[in-house]
């Protein structure tokens, strides 16, 4: 046990039951009251050249502005300590705003892509009188691939209504738009997938009936 935290602990517990800060004269005694307690436990690490040292620099009167250098020095080091966690926090807070707008403009992408691809197909396949009968089989997949773009829509409007939720200190509705964003976004990402098997399912049809003539 170091002896600036033995004072400091010594001083601290008077100053919680007396409610107010001890003279140099009474924490002398109370020192030496610990000091006894110490050394019939066994303690040996407060010495007693140490101790007088103590004493000498109690008696001196700069033993309250050391003392509360050391607290001082403890609570910088507390707030340091919240500070860094609370940057850590922001800085996780931002990364995973990052990754879930990245994650957005990807099922954007996806469904926003196929929505094209199908329409351009469309335009070609309706020129030929062959194969502009089968045209309508390509409503069901577009359907799908619209609704995948209007749920990523959604997704992205709900990012704003959980950063004005944080902002306004009320985590649990935060924390459940977020919910309901992730699994709006990955009902896009089913839309786009059955789009693509119906997608798929009338392409072949196309080919079969091809096939068939």
């Amino acid at each position: 046990m170091r002896l600036d935290h033995f004072v400091v602990a010594v001083w601290r517990a008077k100053e919680a039951e007396s409610g107010a800060m001890l003279s140099d004269k009474t924490a002398i005694q109370i020192i030496r009251g610990q000091l006894r307690a110490l050394r019939q436990e066994g303690g040996s690490s407060v010495t007693a050249e140490s101790l007088e040292q103590l004493l000498d620099h109690l008696d001196s009167g700069q033993a309250e502005k050391d003392i509360a250098a050391l607290v001082d020095a403890e609570k910088e080091v507390a707030l340091a300590k919240r500070r860094a966690k609370a940057n850590a926090q922001l800085e996780l807070f931002k990364s995973v705003i990052q990754s879930g707008e990245s994650a957005r403009k990807s099922f954007f992408l996806l469904n926003g892509g196929a929505a094209v691809a199908v329409l351009a197909l469309i335009g070609h396949l309706s020129t030929s009188t062959i194969t502009a009968p089968q045209v309508n089989k390509f409503a069901v997949p577009l359907l799908f691939f619209a609704c995948g773009l209007l749920l990523v829509a959604l997704a992205s409007g709900g990012t704003y209504l959980v950063q004005k939720a944080y902002a306004d200190s009320r985590k649990r509705r935060a924390d459940v738009i977020n919910v309901l964003g992730i699994w709006v976004c990955f009902f896009s990402l089913v839309a786009f997938s059955v789009g693509c098997y119906f997608a798929y399912v009338a392409i072949q049809g196309i080919a079969a009936s091809q096939l068939n003539q």
